[in-house]
């Protein structure tokens, strides 16, 4: 059981965490504009999550009463925090198409889906903002993939000129 002030901290944490890691491919992908503005947009829509987060939070400080406890193990939360938090160490080199298949995977993650149900099944109240950030990663995948084919056939098309 957590508070669950916890784990909305730590899932605006993990918005924070992937808006930092957008705008780090990003700035390592400023030479191409068309990559760079797509993680630049990944990006601010992460930090919009987060400020969905924090909304809820000042929510939940008006009427902490009426919030339980939510039935949630936060070890797998911090662990996907810590995979995020490991990328850019971990991927030096990054190539464009790299980038690209690491960020659908990260919107496409089970895990942070899984927590998002558990969260939703001990605090109904939190309903409207779990489905909310459900639905932008869901928006998050078709964009990037509809994205990378473009983006990596125009590439394929560049490189036998």
């Amino acid at each position: 059981m957590a508070n669950i002030m916890t784990v909305l901290n730590m899932l605006e944490e993990i918005e924070i965490s992937m808006k930092n890691l957008y705008q780090w491919v990003s700035e390592e992908f400023s030479d191409d504009l068309d990559l760079s503005r797509t993680f630049q947009r990944m990006s601010r829509e992460e930090e919009t999550h987060a400020g969905m987060v924090r909304y809820q939070k000042r929510l939940i400080r008006q009427n902490p009463d009426s919030f339980d406890k939510v039935s949630i193990d936060l070890s797998g939360l911090r662990e996907f925090l810590d995979f995020i938090s490991s990328i850019r160490k971990n991927s030096p080199g990054l190539t464009e198409e790299g980038a690209l298949k690491l960020a659908i995977q990260l919107e496409g993650m089970d895990e942070e889906r899984m927590y998002r149900h558990t969260i939703v099944e001990s605090c109904p109240e939190l309903k409207e903002l779990i489905h909310g950030l459900t639905q932008s990663d869901e928006q998050h995948c078709v964009f990037l993939k509809d994205f990378a084919k473009r983006y990596l056939a125009s590439e394929v098309g560049n490189s036998g000129e």
